[in-house]
């Protein structure tokens, strides 16, 4: 806590210059629509909370994070929904807590998890519909992570540790939310002067409200996505480019959640990092969603390369990356369940997770040959692999964005018939 204290020392100059920055963005969010009217309204409560939380004492401003963000939530959302919400996490909470082997624990915190899922089936009930997106948006997949924690951990976790990580204020209106780390997002507390990390957290937040801006560039620019409106290769090409480019609606949308979070002192990592120029398709999966690639690595791949690493370093790192994509695939099929109540099992899905984990395990192949051999790669060879990774990139992503297989197919002809 000593280190908590030394950076949380407060700064009038900073602290103003930090609020009129919000203020800016705030006007930004109004002035140009992001998001809701319901994100507006996050948003002015967070900055507002910030102003109380940068004055307070280091032990206080967890407390009063936990206590902002269910203020939120009950205000974002209906007062049942946010109250189911909170009896759910509690009495998990609590479950986690009994004095019993961490076996036992899980069981019966898995217990709970499919009589939510039965539950859910049984509309007589009257359950309000946000509840289940709202519950799966906190704990679909953090919850895993807490438990695989709590195995290795020395003592229990305190119920504030718990409450900031599942109860973190912009996940009540995110549904859509970055995976974030127990342990990094603990030890990332007050790790550095809170005022750099507000400021760090406002510039990430601006690049997110400038890449939702530019999304809605490539709304206007991409226009009809059918196969009808695509009548030469250029329009192809340009369709495919622009469809790609659509995720910058899930990276702008990350950028501004982990900003929000660095506002109350959370140093926790960039989500993105220039994920438009990889030179590889191992290094676009190190790019993009750095949160999904490093939940992959700490619950699948590592214990996985550890159990087979007595066969070989390669065997090892093959069967880790082809587990890792199969549960890619069925992991982002259970998460659109939880958020939509329908499961993402089409053929194109399957077809793009199938086919790049099938690109990834060669290329990590390869990488491994190159590493053994130290080659160099010169920079035009590096700006060819970039060209043809991120086409390939494109390509793909057409088929996984297309309803149907038989679309994708009638999409490639239409622009195929144009160059005969």
């Amino acid at each position: 806590m000593s280190a908590g204290f030394a950076h949380a020392r407060t700064d009038i100059r900073r602290f103003f210059l930090i609020l009129i920055q919000l203020g800016l963005l705030l006007f930004a969010f109004k002035a140009y629509h992001i998001e809701s009217p319901v994100f507006l309204t996050m948003s002015a409560i967070a900055f507002a909370g910030f102003a109380v939380h940068y004055w307070l004492p280091p032990t206080i401003k967890e407390p009063f994070f936990v206590a902002l963000s269910a203020a939120t939530a009950f205000l974002v959302l209906e007062p049942i929904v946010a109250g189911l919400v909170f009896g759910t996490g509690i009495v998990i909470y609590g479950i986690t807590r009994l004095p019993v082997s961490w076996g036992i624990r899980c069981g019966l915190v898995i217990v709970v998890a499919v009589t939510v899922i039965a539950l859910r089936s049984v509309p007589e009930l009257g359950v309000p519909s946000a509840y289940w997106p709202t519950l799966g948006a906190l704990f679909m997949f953090r919850l895993a992570i807490y438990l695989y924690e709590l195995k290795h951990a020395k003592k229990p976790f305190r119920f504030l540790e718990f409450a900031t990580y599942f109860f973190m204020l912009p996940n009540f209106y995110f549904l859509f939310f970055p995976v974030v780390d127990f342990q990094t997002m603990r030890k990332g507390f007050l790790r550095r002067d809170m005022n750099d990390l507000a400021q760090q957290g406002i510039m990430w937040m601006m690049r997110g409200t400038l890449q939702l801006l530019i999304y809605r560039v490539i709304i206007l620019l991409r226009g009809s996505a059918t196969p009808e409106a695509v009548t030469t290769l250029p329009l192809l090409i340009k369709n495919m480019a622009l469809t790609y480019l659509l995720y910058l609606k899930v990276s702008g949308t990350f950028h501004i959640i982990v900003g929000l979070l660095h506002l109350f002192g959370y140093d926790l990592p960039e989500t993105h990092r220039k994920w438009a120029i990889a030179s590889s398709l191992t290094d676009f999966w190190r790019r993009i969603n750095i949160y999904w690639k490093d939940f992959m690595v700490k619950m699948v791949y590592l214990p996985v390369y550890f159990r087979f690493r007595k066969g070989g370093e390669l065997r090892a790192q093959l069967v880790g990356t082809v587990l890792v994509f199969v549960l890619t695939w069925v992991l982002h099929a259970w998460q659109f369940w939880w958020l939509s109540g329908k499961w993402l099992l089409t053929v194109p899905d399957t077809l793009f997770w199938g086919i790049l984990g099938a690109l990834v395990v060669i290329n990590v192949f390869k990488e491994v040959r190159a590493a053994r051999r130290k080659t160099a790669v010169a920079l035009p060879v590096r700006i060819v692999q970039t060209v043809g990774t991120m086409s390939l990139i494109m390509f793909l992503w057409s088929m996984w964005s297309s309803p149907t297989l038989s679309a994708w197919f009638e999409l490639l002809t239409y622009g195929s018939l144009s160059s005969e």
